[in-house]
């Protein structure tokens, strides 16, 4: 594929992630080679109900957020359309550094706020890809043969550090252009020092390919990074696989252990050592994001040594030859329940009420392109999902500020209210002002009190 979308967000926070507002977004696209055809980078002020971290501000350092004279909507609005542009010829692959756990689910719900298609980097052909997974596999099989930094004796995955061992200017870490520009280097670093590994990283970035790997494929494995004690793990696994299944989360058996010792088990055996995964050989893997996985093949052919290798093939080459054992342990699988619990909030919901209909998408359509709050306010009432009612009343809120309904303004000013003054999922304000304080207290740094005050001064005018 020859359209690469590198992208990062800097934001609100780092923790409450369904109140989490990105505040600069930036993007390089690219060509296959690496090439820059367009780039993107804008921020916006912050939501009056969202609350900005001391401990973020002083990562990012973007106290303009403050001045800025573009909103959360019309940020999100030109983000989606620049994707929109650069994919409307080819999809697009698009590239995060911790992306799966951060980046990709905070966009995912600035789009469902500001009523956008929130799988937009994963549907009409584009696919998304986490290269900080990736880098689990390299630090744990290639760290000989790839410059994994080190601080303090312990190895470092951190993007920035990544970014100055391959000899690039970190001065502008945490902008997310200049991010976007290490994490663009970074994958090209990896194409040239790996090549094997990156043709099967490119090989197997969507469900389907992932799918196709791991069945013609038997051995794999998954690598772990452990953030406590700086170090990687691996296992080797074989995947049980249906022609039938959806295939989104699978089944794996870690070969490091004795798969014939489990052929001859009972379902109820089987299903109770399946429901206790952390004594089970037994693991599940999802298919629709990125792995931080190899296979014994690639390992192979780059003369990485592995130890029980032939073993590792003999044990999956048994259990994919047992049918009924395989039948056994996807119909147990397929039979458990993996469902989160409810949400309160509509910021929470995003995975809730499943998909909007053919006459709803028309209607979120409709929204974006009315252009005075009388056509946008039609456009809401029309909605049957009370969520995107919400969403449409607080997006007028901050384009016709001087038109809107008085009921809505004063339910919004109940939100702020909520969201600075009372507990919940969302950041806790109190919280963040009296570590705002103490670290203003502990900081020599005159820039860094100067960020930290910005921040105190936000919080408490929203109290």
């Amino acid at each position: 594929m020859n359209n690469l979308i590198f992208y990062d967000t800097e934001t609100t926070g780092v923790k409450e992630l369904d109140f989490l507002q990105v505040i600069q977004f930036a993007a390089i696209q690219t060509t296959s080679d690496f090439h820059t055809l367009n780039s993107f980078e804008q921020l916006c002020s912050p939501l009056p109900w969202t609350l900005v971290s001391p401990k973020a501000l002083l990562v990012n350092k973007k106290s303009e957020i403050f001045q800025s004279d573009i909103n959360h909507y019309q940020l999100i609005t030109n983000i989606h359309k620049t994707w929109t542009e650069w994919t409307n010829i080819e999809p697009g692959i698009f590239i995060t550094y911790n992306g799966m756990r951060f980046d990709e689910e905070v966009m995912r719900r600035q789009f469902y706020w500001n009523l956008y298609d929130p799988y937009f980097t994963n549907t009409n052909g584009n696919t998304r890809l986490d290269l900080f997974l990736k880098m689990f596999v390299i630090a744990h099989f290639y760290n000989k043969d790839f410059p994994i930094p080190v601080r303090e004796d312990k190895l470092s995955l951190k993007l920035e550090d990544l970014a100055q061992a391959l000899s690039l200017d970190v001065s502008n870490a945490h902008d997310a252009l200049a991010d976007c520009v290490f994490l663009k280097e970074l994958m090209k670093s990896i194409s040239g020092l790996l090549p094997n590994y990156y043709k099967e990283i490119m090989s197997s970035i969507s469900k389907d390919e992932v799918i196709k790997s791991l069945k013609e494929k038997d051995v794999h494995f998954n690598c772990y990074f452990i953030p406590r004690s700086k170090t990687t793990k691996s296992y080797p696994f074989t995947a049980f696989l249906s022609d039938y299944a959806l295939n989104k989360y699978v089944p794996v058996f870690d070969l490091s252990k004795d798969p014939e010792q489990y052929f001859d088990l009972s379902y109820s055996e089987l299903e109770s050592i399946i429901s206790n995964p952390k004594e089970s050989p037994f693991k599940r893997i999802a298919t629709n994001k990125t792995l931080p996985i190899i296979s014994l093949e690639t390992l192979q052919h780059d003369k990485i040594e592995i130890q029980d290798a032939d073993l590792y093939a003999k044990r999956a080459a048994f259990i994919r030859s047992n049918e009924s054992f395989v039948e056994k342990v996807l119909d147990i699988y397929n039979s458990l329940e993996f469902s989160g619990g409810a949400k309160t909030n509509i910021e929470e919901q995003i995975y809730s009420n499943g998909f909007p209909s053919a006459i709803e998408k028309d209607r979120l359509s409709n929204f974006h392109n009315a252009t005075t709050y009388a056509d946008k306010l039609i456009v809401i009432n029309s909605f049957d999902d009370e969520r995107y009612r919400e969403f449409g009343y607080r997006i007028c809120a901050q384009e016709y500020a001087d038109e809107i309904d008085t009921n809505v303004l004063l339910n919004l000013k109940g939100l702020v209210h909520e969201r600075f003054n009372e507990d919940g999922p969302w950041p806790n304000a109190e919280k963040n002002l009296q570590e705002a304080k103490e670290l203003l207290e502990e900081t020599n740094s005159e820039s860094e009190k100067k960020l930290l005050q910005i921040a105190i001064n936000s919080i408490e005018k929203s109290l």
